[in-house]
């Protein structure tokens, strides 16, 4: 037991979301590593940037597969996809979510381990995606083109994928301090809050309209940087379109139906009260995700393929001589 409690420390360590807990009265500033602007709700746990915290052991290991395996080469592996016909490269094919998925994983991939031929792979959709601003903030790409079989080439100005590479230019900031980001962010977030009323999360699609608390995430995090007013106002505009995570865990059934909510829309979902609470301090947000476990039966998952009833299975820790060294 003590080897695995070591183990399993050492791993938590390792994790590069690592966060370090901050001391001091509420609103309190720690220049390394500064806390929610007010009138944002403090919090009591900060998120080192990417890099600062290197894994050990059988993380580092896996990590390492990682690199070498599929995550590192998925643009040889899936080239039709992933290669230089996608639309975040500037090229004719993909435009969805697809590319920005995977980039969103690459980077802090790369920038943890330091891998140099990694990060050059990340950096053209980084770049790209910086260089396609318009002049009112929007970027693109924005095009729908003629179905092609295999290929997502529609739906191109579709809040939600845009919503993935905002958190891929957040990590990017985080691992390098490149400052064209705050920028970018800034200017696309004026578009958002000018454009959002006359073309809401869910015109295109409904997965951004479910999806909303990754841009709110986003929003919040540049508003700590830059203390912008219109960011608050935006915020609780997102929040408005964001489809009402937190009525649906206190007050509706959906979670004890099976196909009533698609897996990762959910899962995307459950952060957003948290999320929107740092700005409304409304209790009912943070009891909406504590209230949603107790309503959920105790034998059954949120169907994740829409097909299969998924039972709940006892865990069981492997032996100490099955676990790896190190």
């Amino acid at each position: 037991m003590k080897y695995l409690l070591t183990i399993t420390l050492s791993s938590l360590i390792s994790i590069t979301s690592f966060s370090a807990t901050l001391l001091g009265n509420e609103g309190s500033i720690n220049i390394n590593y500064p806390n929610n602007r007010y009138p944002l709700a403090s919090k009591p746990y900060i998120e080192l940037p990417i890099g600062d915290v290197k894994p050990a052991g059988w993380l580092k290991i896996q990590m390492e597969r990682m690199c070498t395996g599929m995550t590192g080469h998925l643009d040889s592996i899936y080239t039709k996809v992933m290669g230089p016909r996608n639309g975040w490269l500037g090229g004719d094919g993909d435009v969805w979510e697809r590319g920005p998925y995977w980039i969103d994983g690459l980077l802090p991939l790369a920038y943890i381990m330091n891998d140099e031929a990694l990060i050059q792979k990340v950096k053209p959709w980084v770049e790209w995606t910086l260089a396609s601003q318009k002049s009112n903030g929007y970027f693109v790409p924005d095009t729908d083109r003629d179905y092609e079989p295999g290929l997502q080439r529609d739906n191109a100005q579709d809040w939600w994928p845009k919503m993935v590479m905002l958190k891929v230019l957040q990590q990017y900031y985080s691992a390098t301090n490149d400052q064209r980001v705050i920028s970018f962010l800034t200017n696309y977030f004026k578009y958002q809050l000018s454009e959002l009323p006359k073309s809401p999360l869910g015109k295109w699609t409904f997965w951004a309209e479910q999806r909303g608390g990754d841009n709110l995430m986003v929003v919040y995090w540049l508003y700590n940087i830059t203390g912008d007013p219109f960011l608050l106002e935006l915020g609780e505009l997102i929040h408005k379109q964001t489809f009402n995570w937190t009525d649906v865990f206190l007050n509706q059934d959906h979670l004890a139906r099976q196909n009533s909510l698609h897996c990762v829309n959910l899962a995307q979902g459950f952060k957003e009260p948290v999320i929107y609470y740092q700005q409304s301090h409304n209790p009912q947000n943070l009891e909406a995700v504590t209230h949603y476990g107790r309503r959920l039966p105790a034998s059954v998952l949120p169907d994740c393929n829409h097909r299969t009833r998924l039972q709940l299975q006892p865990y069981r820790l492997p032996d100490r001589d099955t676990m790896p060294a190190g």
